[in-house]
């Protein structure tokens, strides 16, 4: 019967997949012609659906207590197709309890960028696999019996990619652009959904979301008192009454516990991916966000400590201090704009697609930069030999022309390419109307 007929056409297919790093050895085919027309073929397709296709060859003996029933069912069914050809192997027996890594895993964490982007691909093609790749037949349309074959089957290899060894630290290693590519794909998201959904992520992404909101408030709260209190309102007279409401009081304390755990999170973190491989230390932590989260919680420490010196000890607060105060409150918007991209996919493609941008447009913004030095130079040394326009004892009640300085100059010029053009401060010679022209015409060019 028809149920037969598919059990026979699964033993086939499973048999296939059991071709030691076939579908790997396709994946490796240098062109890349050749590689999309082998994966174009039903049986390939077919075979990808096998958890066969993703093990590692000792694994085909096991039966995990982690895999679904349909899966163990047909490791069970490997291990009598391979058991007469076992039976004579010495290693056999010598088969050791520790986890076995899949190629895929290689493949995802080698340093060759090629290879990892061929890895990626393959994730996008087992995502987008359909009811019509899994059925052999061409041109037939599918039944409802192929539809729940396909769905159990892709049920069983997205299990299968779940359970893989050290899978997530692989993705770990991967560049930002291709990290992107992998955390759309279906396969991925069911991994990274069940992880987070399991009550120690969902309690990490609760602490995460609630101290992230009062790390941001908290030090704007406290900022703001702080601004009042050692501001150019109390140098001018005005005292503040030191005395802060109760919501003041709990966000700045909110403030100084978001610390801790971001302090304590961040040790974790390096422990933990130091013990994992130092490779997974230097991918992880050396990319722009993991460094921004560092530099955000030893800035929240430094000013928690200065916190504790200005309570405790009447420590003065400098305008320096202020300074440094207003960059921790944008860098704190930013770790919190990262948490937001990781648990958004939609807003973690628009991060990226912006820090792309800025990556393209290096080049122009080189070019840019030169033109402002240039004229801004070439402004200051006419401009400035002029005593009319740039006195030596220029009066103070008077509007100093900027270009008889050589940092405002830079500035100017870089205020007339956006389009705030005063062309009064050129008039005083022809030959530097002729530089703001082209200076003009350097800038719309952009």
């Amino acid at each position: 019967d028809d149920k037969d007929g598919e059990r026979r056409v699964q033993s086939i297919v499973d048999r296939v997949a059991q071709v030691q790093s076939l579908i790997k050895t396709i994946l490796l085919i240098h062109k890349k012609d050749d590689r999309k027309r082998i994966l174009s073929l039903k049986i390939v397709k077919r075979a990808m659906f096998s958890p066969f296709s993703l093990m590692p060859k000792d694994d085909f003996q096991k039966n995990t207590p982690g895999r679904s029933t349909a899966t163990r069912e047909l490791l069970a069914q490997g291990t009598n197709l391979s058991e007469s050809s076992m039976s004579n192997d010495p290693s056999a027996d010598s088969l050791t309890t520790s986890p076995k890594t899949s190629w895929l895993v290689h493949m995802l964490r080698t340093e060759y960028k090629p290879i990892n982007k061929i890895a990626v691909d393959y994730l996008e093609l087992l995502s987008n696999l359909t009811v019509i790749d899994y059925i052999l037949d061409e041109g037939v349309s599918p039944t409802p019996a192929d539809f729940d074959s396909f769905h159990q089957s892709q049920k069983q290899i997205f299990s299968e990619v779940e359970h893989l060894h050290s899978l997530v630290t692989a993705m770990l290693m991967l560049e930002d652009n291709e990290k992107e590519r992998a955390a759309v794909t279906l396969i991925i998201q069911q991994v990274l959904n069940n992880a987070v959904v399991r009550p120690f992520g969902i309690t990490i992404f609760f602490c995460d979301l609630i101290f992230n909101i009062f790390l941001v408030s908290g030090w704007r709260s406290n900022a703001l008192f702080y601004l009042d209190m050692y501001g150019p309102s109390k140098a001018e007279g005005y005292l503040y009454v030191e005395t802060r409401s109760y919501v003041d009081r709990f966000f700045q304390y909110m403030f100084f516990i978001s610390t801790f755990y971001f302090i304590w999170r961040l040790v974790g973190e390096i422990f933990s991916t130091l013990i994992t491989s130092r490779r997974i230390f230097q991918a992880h932590f050396l990319t722009f966000w993991a460094l921004l989260d560092v530099v955000s919680t030893v800035m929240s420490c430094t000013v928690f400590i200065k916190a504790l010196l200005v309570r405790y000890n009447d420590h003065s607060i400098s305008v320096g201090w202020f300074r440094f105060f207003s960059l921790l409150v944008g860098i704190l918007w930013l770790k919190f704009l990262s948490f937001l991209k990781v648990i958004n996919p939609t807003l973690a493609t628009f991060v990226l697609a912006m820090i792309q941008i800025v990556k393209d447009v290096k080049y122009l913004a080189l070019i840019l930069v030169m033109v402002i030095l240039a004229f801004g130079d070439m402004f200051h040394i006419l401009i400035r030999i002029d005593e009319t326009a740039c006195p030596v004892n220029p009066d103070p009640n008077n509007d100093e022309n900027p270009f008889c300085k050589t940092g405002l100059s830079y500035l100017d010029v870089y205020a007339q390419i956006l389009g705030n053009f005063d062309y009064g401060s050129f008039l005083g010679h022809p030959t530097t109307i002729i530089l703001f022209i082209v200076m003009t015409l350097f800038g719309t060019s952009k």
